[in-house]
């Protein structure tokens, strides 16, 4: 059986949540190139052009896409199968 210690779930958990921070899916970025290029108004081609434009600067310089995004609270519960040591 594989045993996975504490603190690398911790380490791995944390990461992810920095990693979504600054990420919008691919699929979704995608579309949003799709989108631009079927758009016929200057104003929604507009819009599109800076939405896509922040979510490039917030991956590149690692800051949270929007404000919504940038605390998480996580609260440490205890698991019915945890050992005390």
């Amino acid at each position: 059986m594989t045993v996975i210690r504490q603190q690398d779930l911790i380490q791995s958990v944390a990461d992810s949540l920095q990693y979504i921070r600054y990420h919008h899916p691919l699929d979704y970025i995608t579309a949003l190139g799709r989108a631009y290029e079927l758009e016929q108004s200057v104003a929604a081609r507009g819009a599109t052009t800076q939405i896509l434009t922040n979510n490039r600067m917030a991956a590149e310089g690692r800051r949270p896409v929007c404000q919504d995004t940038q605390k998480l609270q996580v609260r440490e519960l205890a698991s019915p199968w945890q050992q005390n040591d």
